[in-house]
């Protein structure tokens, strides 16, 4: 029983065969390029057609030789060395100017106070209420000073924003939060 892989390889040496055949026979027949005497002979063209062999010409080894320079130089002759470049002028780089060190506002020190809530009236006026690290218990309204030490700036429904007395900067504590 002959399997598929011993079928592939006898179709590869069936065309290798047929390739090498058909190669011989586009170059004459001629395998190589030595002949039976010992002479070897350029690659056989068309049936008993020799291909062109340049000719070379002897009388122009008896002729004068021309004046050309090909062949008279020095090779320790090295002539003059060129000019240096010219050196660049430098280019002076301006100073920058100093930017001006635009102080850091100083952080504001940690509130002591949590923010526990808010109650709304039927008018709709809101009432902060605050606890101190002392446990005792601050309200205020937007826009009021509260325990001499800072402002409710606004409430809202889950953070308070406040402002400390003697500072722009405005903080937002959460509901809960420090």
């Amino acid at each position: 029983m002959v399997t598929r892989t011993q079928q592939g390889a006898a179709g590869a040496v069936l065309a290798l065969g047929l390739a090498a055949a058909l190669y011989f026979w586009t170059r004459g027949g001629t395998p190589s390029t030595a002949s039976a005497d010992g002479v070897p002979r350029g690659p056989a063209g068309p049936a008993g057609v020799e291909p062109e062999v340049p000719r070379i010409d002897l009388n122009r080894l008896e002729a004068p030789r021309s004046r050309s320079g090909a062949g008279r130089r020095d090779l320790f002759d090295f002539g003059v060395p060129p000019t240096p470049p010219p050196t660049p002028v430098p280019v002076t780089v301006p100073t920058p100017v100093p930017t001006p060190v635009v102080p850091t506002p100083t952080p504001l020190p940690p509130l002591t106070v949590r923010y526990v809530g808010a109650i709304e009236d039927k008018r709709g006026l809101k009432v902060a209420v605050f606890l101190t690290d002392k446990e005792e218990v601050l309200t205020g309204q937007a826009g009021q000073l509260v325990g001499n030490r800072f402002r409710i700036v606004r409430i809202g429904l889950e953070s308070v924003d406040i402002q400390e007395v003697g500072s722009d900067q405005t903080r937002r504590i959460p509901l809960g939060g420090k």
